[in-house]
């Protein structure tokens, strides 16, 4: 039996915290805990043009950027807010495929860390296989992609 899509459509923003790799400590012995900008996008008539029912847009403005982490990042904001916004519970069969997902990761250094040095800014759409029965994304895939959100 096939469920109903129920969303909340709307552009979410929000800060998200994550730890880009090893846990080093710093000179007063703390370790760094980095955050990102999320955007997401849910239901926008834009997106929906192109098939998708959501873009998720994660950015780092400073290094080491979030990269390394996006699989970890987009399985915990899959798992805290899916199962609010369109009423899917991450442990049951997702009732949202895939290609209705965007993921973009940008780098925005110019405006952080190279305050208006946009030479090091990227903009990608990254692909992840969500594993159902681990309730993560891995194997991310990145490609250049020209949408860029501020």
């Amino acid at each position: 039996m096939k469920k109903e899509l129920v969303m909340h459509p709307g552009i979410y923003r929000f800060r998200w915290p994550y730890i880009p790799g090893p846990m080093v400590r710093n000179e007063e012995g703390n370790v760094i805990i980095y955050d990102c900008d999320v955007v997401m996008r849910v239901g926008q008539e834009e997106d929906s043009k192109e098939g998708k029912l959501v873009t998720i847009i994660i950015t780092s403005d400073r290094p080491p950027g979030v990269q390394n982490s996006i699989e970890h990042i987009a399985t915990k904001i899959r798992i805290a807010f899916f199962d609010q916004i369109f009423h899917e519970n991450h442990w049951e069969k997702s009732i949202i495929s895939e290609d209705r997902i965007r993921w973009i990761e940008q780098h925005l250094f110019s405006k952080g860390s190279n305050p208006g040095d946009t030479s090091a800014d990227q903009s990608l759409e990254v692909t992840m296989e969500w594993d159902a029965k681990k309730h993560l994304y891995r194997d991310p895939k990145w490609t250049n992609t020209s949408i860029r959100y501020n």
